[in-house]
């Protein structure tokens, strides 16, 4: 797999990862003192599963090893955020 295409397979995943990650830490930073003890907990969670889904879709991009398409990587990914889809319904319903 050349350069090129690894790239063009992980910019989108960086950029999805990067926007939500830093949604989350805003959204931490404006309202941590308001927050119960929960809903911070709740929201590190998904500011690390985030930073996850960025090392993983960076990992994609700068693998020299890859020959082929890494499907694992990117089911992780795609794993990670409904997992956050999730754990932000719930945190919404505290």
């Amino acid at each position: 797999m050349s350069a090129l295409i690894r790239w063009r397979l992980a910019t989108p995943l960086i950029f999805l990862s990067l926007m939500c990650l830093t949604a989350v830490v805003i959204g931490a930073w404006a309202y941590w003192a308001e927050d119960t003890a929960a809903e911070r907990a709740l929201s590190v969670f998904l500011g690390i599963m985030f930073a996850i889904n960025l090392g993983v879709s960076v990992s994609i991009g700068t693998d020299r090893d890859l020959h082929d398409t890494p499907w694992l990587r990117v089911g992780t990914i795609i794993l990670f955020f409904a997992l956050a889809c999730g754990v932000a319904l719930v945190r919404r319903s505290l």
